[in-house]
């Protein structure tokens, strides 16, 4: 799901300072290495307006 949301609002990993952290953090989720946490998933729901349950 991050994935689509990056691509689909033409962002970038470091565009989820204020909600993941830097961008290193943003490769590993995206590349599976570690989980969105529960902080995580509410500030991105928030940010899209998207259900949190879209992340899980």
């Amino acid at each position: 799901m991050l994935r689509q949301l990056i691509d689909q609002h033409g962002l970038t990993q470091s565009d989820f300072q204020q909600e993941i952290g830097g961008k290193s953090l943003v490769s590993q989720i995206l590349s599976g290495k570690r989980s969105l946490t529960l902080g995580h998933i509410r500030a991105l729901s928030k940010r899209f307006g998207i259900p949190a349950a879209m992340f899980v």
